[in-house]
């Protein structure tokens, strides 16, 4: 598995998750409830994460590249 997006909101992760997977990639959130459980706002200990497996790492940057540069 290799992260492909750190975000600071699980509503973001999972709208990327999402677009992902409409595309037949296959990813998972993870830390999602870490910083509420915690309690910690350090965003860099705490982000939430993105994954996928490493044979769609490629291209899930390049559709998360394009999903960001077209907005």
């Amino acid at each position: 598995m290799k992260v492909v997006g750190k975000y600071l909101n699980s509503f973001s992760a999972n709208v990327a998750k999402g677009m992902l997977e409409s595309a037949g990639i296959k990813a998972a959130v993870m830390n999602e409830y870490l910083p509420i459980i915690s309690g910690i706002t350090n965003d860099d200990l705490l982000s939430i994460t993105l994954v996928v497996n490493d044979e769609d790492y490629q291209e899930a940057v390049r559709l998360l590249e394009a999903s960001s540069n077209a907005e």
